[in-house]
């Protein structure tokens, strides 16, 4: 082989990567596109986004490497210590801050009351629980996304699967019961994140 060809070879390599490198560059959009569609979407910007993002108005400043922990939740919020009161709950609606999550625990094994599969169809992650609780606890769901019962149901058909949002409560429900498993006690529910909305605030 001649040294020339060699050459050759290797002037061809550095000019494919020095080439690939700029259309490379050229092609993908890098941080001042993602400027650009958080500026298209009405400029909502994640907190958790990086450095270079602005805060919305009124929130506090944060400082890089330090943590702040969250403030204590209002009296007769959802998750708040059970000796506070509903009644001293400041908020724009009764319902949004006083949402509690009954218990996702399933009855033990020798209780003969009836349970929620025996009552009601396709009843996957909630099986084992009292039958009458089922509603309490659809309803805290509801409560806590603030949305009615069509958001993951069909109307009349409440046991099919034909909505995305049946699906993701399913993972709630198998996220929350893990999240209390860890903690030890059972205080995050679905009002924790959501507080009245159906996607968390971010």
């Amino acid at each position: 082989m001649k040294k020339e060809y060699v050459g050759y070879g290797l002037i061809g390599i550095v000019a494919g990567l020095v080439i690939g490198f700029f259309v490379g560059n050229a092609m993908y959009p890098g941080t001042s596109a993602s400027q650009q569609n958080v500026a298209a979407s009405g400029g909502q910007l994640s907190v958790n986004g990086g450095p270079n993002q602005q805060l919305p108005p009124n929130h506090p400043t944060i400082e890089p490497g330090k943590t702040v922990p969250a403030g204590p939740l209002p009296p007769g919020a959802g998750d708040a210590p059970a000796s506070e009161t509903p009644a001293a709950a400041p908020g724009p609606s009764a319902g949004a801050t006083s949402v509690s999550l009954p218990s996702l625990d399933p009855l033990p094994a020798g209780n003969k009351e009836e349970r929620t599969e025996q009552k009601y169809k396709n009843i996957q992650l909630l099986k084992g629980l009292p039958a009458e609780r089922l509603m309490k606890i659809m309803f805290a769901f509801k409560d806590s996304l603030g949305v009615d019962c069509t958001f993951c149901h069909i109307k009349d058909q409440f046991e099919k699967d034909d909505k995305p949002e049946k699906q993701t409560a399913r993972k709630m429900i198998a996220l929350v019961r893990d999240a209390n498993a860890k903690i030890g006690a059972a205080r995050v529910s679905c009002y924790t994140c959501h507080r009245g909305q159906q996607r968390p605030a971010q």
